[in-house]
This record gives structure tokens, sequence and C-alpha cells, in this order.
């Protein structure tokens, strides 16, 4: 199809641009001539007008994109082709679209403050963000920016409040920890002495701590003392000086159990310093050691007299649910291998199960037995 060409022409003043495009900046207006032709005219500042008339005249063929990075406008070539992607895509309406303006802010200077204070007070940012209703990104961005004041918390006003160490810290103290005496060994001066002589046993100590791993077991500590978990100890059971006491393994197996933690092997699935806090020291037992503790109780004391005893107290204490005791003697014949488990059940058909296993040479089971509501009949599992 035939185009015509625009009438030649130059108005007076106007800057040429390119073939036929002439801009004419005159009364506070800014127009555009094609030859002698009005093309389009806007205020002087109008952005918006602006941008639509170039990118028409680029779309029509008026005007070519390197004429107008040429002087006197000087616009650059990725911002033409972002104007004439938003007309093909958007359409010219685009171009005159209102922009909405920034949100408000959401760290306030009061905001902030309310933060900072909560930061003093020993909480985390995840709780801090929680209390302020904010999000966690936000207040760690802030932080990360400094916008949160660092105040200095006020003991004698707020009142005493220990937080303890966070899982991060205590995982780091363990791992420095493993170049000295191994992993979680945090307690190298009682480690010591116990090794020389110099103490019975490390002393049971708690110390307040942040997302400990399995701390919830200590809630069953009390049924397991009530059913006689500890009774044994000096009388029945006994270990030799050491840093692990017949206590402290009495406590790891009743955890075990709470835990669902069927063998010794499984400890290794966790990190042995958290289960180390549960029962008060800086770590559990090493799978070996464990082991080796147990074969000295089953085969230095009288594991079969404290389960007669804890049979005969449960019996005398209870005497309506007698019928729910379970007593099972298995002997195998295999060398040194006797087992004796206890089963007590209370009358709710909830299922419990009660760590009572002492095995001679090495050997471990451990008993589970879970009572059925429907059937009420009774499982037991003994694992090697």
């Amino acid at each position: 199809m035939y185009k015509q060409s625009p009438l030649p022409g130059l108005p007076d003043g106007a800057q040429k641009i390119g073939i036929w495009l002439s801009i004419l900046r005159k009364d506070g207006s800014v127009t555009y001539f094609l030859g002698g032709d009005n093309y389009f005219s806007h205020p002087i500042g109008d952005r918006k007008s602006e941008r639509f008339a170039l990118t028409s005249l680029m779309e029509n063929g008026h005007v070519r994109a390197c004429d107008l990075e040429r002087p006197p406008l000087g616009i650059p070539h990725r911002t033409l082709m972002h104007w004439k992607a938003q007309c093909r895509k958007d359409g010219p309406a685009s171009f005159f679209r209102t922009v909405q303006g920034p949100k408000p802010a959401v760290m306030t200077p009061e905001k902030s403050a309310e933060c900072a204070g909560l930061i003093a007070d020993g909480r985390r940012p995840s709780e801090v963000a929680r209390l302020a209703g904010i999000k966690e990104s936000t207040l760690r961005k802030a932080l990360k920016r400094q916008d949160v004041p660092r105040l200095t918390r006020n003991a004698a006003a707020d009142g005493p409040r220990q937080i303890g160490a966070s899982k991060s810290e205590r995982s780091r103290a363990d791992a420095e920890a493993a170049a000295g005496m191994g992993t979680a060994c945090t307690r190298a001066d009682e480690r010591v002495a116990s090794a020389m002589g110099l103490a019975g046993c490390a002393t049971t100590r708690f110390a307040a701590g942040c997302d400990v791993q399995m701390a919830g077991v200590l809630a069953g500590l009390p049924a397991l003392c009530a059913n006689g978990l500890l009774t044994g100890l000096g009388k029945h059971l006994h270990l030799p000086n050491g840093f692990y006491s017949a206590l402290h393994i009495l406590l790891t197996l009743g955890f075990m159990a709470l835990g669902r933690i069927r063998r010794p092997e499984g400890l290794r699935h966790l990190p042995p310093g958290e289960l180390g806090k549960v029962i008060g020291l800086d770590r559990v037992p090493e799978v070996r050691t464990l082991r080796e503790k147990i074969a000295i109780m089953a085969t230095t004391g009288s594991p079969a007299a404290w389960m007669k005893e804890l049979a005969k107290s449960w019996m005398e204490n209870d005497p309506d649910e007698a019928g729910y005791l379970y007593f099972d003697k298995v002997t195998l014949d295999l060398k040194d291998f006797n087992l004796l488990c206890f089963y007590r059940f209370d009358t709710f058909n909830i299922s419990r199960y009660f760590y009572l296993a002492m095995i001679n040479n090495y050997k471990y089971i451990f008993g589970q037995i879970e009572q059925s509501i429907e059937t009420e009949t009774i499982f037991c599992d003994e694992l090697r």
C-alpha cells in the first residue's frame, strides 16, 4: 500500500529528531511534528504523555529507537524497549495508569521500640515477632539493618528470668568438645576425676535450656519412680566408681522406654548431648559403654531379688490390680543367658510399658507390652 510522505517543513525553534520528527517546546507545552503536521502535544513535565507519544511514534514507524538514543533526547535503548514491550502487552492506556504509592512502613519507631523491649527481655526473634504482630522475616531484616535499638535489660526491674542455652548453642559446644575428650564431653574435669578414682560418679546437674530434644520424658519420671525403678539402687544393683552411676544407667533405660527406643543402638540416631541433658549429665553413655554397664549390674547385683521385691510390693500396694500383674521367667538353652521381666498394667486400657530387664554376658532385651482394648490380649515382643 502506498504511504504518503509527510509534508516537508520545520517549525521555528523545533529540534529535528530523525528524518521526519521534530519537537517544539514553547509556551509550557511540548509539540511533536511530523514534517509540518502536528502529531501530538502535552504539557512540559508530563512524563506519562511523553512516554506514550514517543512509543506510538516508534510503533508506527515515524522514528527509530536509535534516533531517540542520540542527543538531544538521549533515552537509553533498554528504556525504549521496555516502553514498546509495555505498549504491546498492556496497550497505550497502561502509560496513564495511576501508580500505587509505597505501602506504609511496618517497622515504625513505636514498633521498633516494642521489639527492642521484648528482645531485651531475653525472648527469641520468632517469639518477639509473634507478640509484636509482624512477620519474623521483617524483624530479622530490621535487626540486620540495625533498625531495632539494642537495649540493656534491667534485671532488678524485670526480676530473675533464666532462659538457658539454645539448641544451636548446645550443638556448637558439643561439637567443639569433640576436639578434646569426645563429642558432647563438656564435663572434662569430672571425667578425669572419675578416671583417676578421685570421684565416685558424676554429679547429676540440670540446667535451663531451650528446645531440648526428648525433654518431655521427664514428665514420666514420677511414674517410673512410683513403679519402683530406683528402689534397687545400692541394694540389688551396683556399679563400681566411674563417671556413670547405676542411677544414670537406670534413668537412661527408663527414658529410652518412654521414648520408644527399642535397643541401645537407637541412641546413635539422637544427639548424645541432648539426651544427656535430660539425665542431668553432659551426654548419655555410648552404646558399648551402656552395654558394659548393664552387664556389670546384672553379674554383680541381684536383679532377680529386686524383681521379686517389686512384684511383692506391687501386689501389696494394689491388691485389686493383682490380676493385671504378668510375670514371665524365660530360661533359654544358651550359656549364661537368663531373662527376668515384669510387666504391669493399670485398669484403664492404656498401653504402658516398663523396662526391668537385666541380662548376663552383654545380652540385652527390651520388653514391650501392649494391651489391646478390643481383645485384651497381651503381646510381648522380645528383641535381641
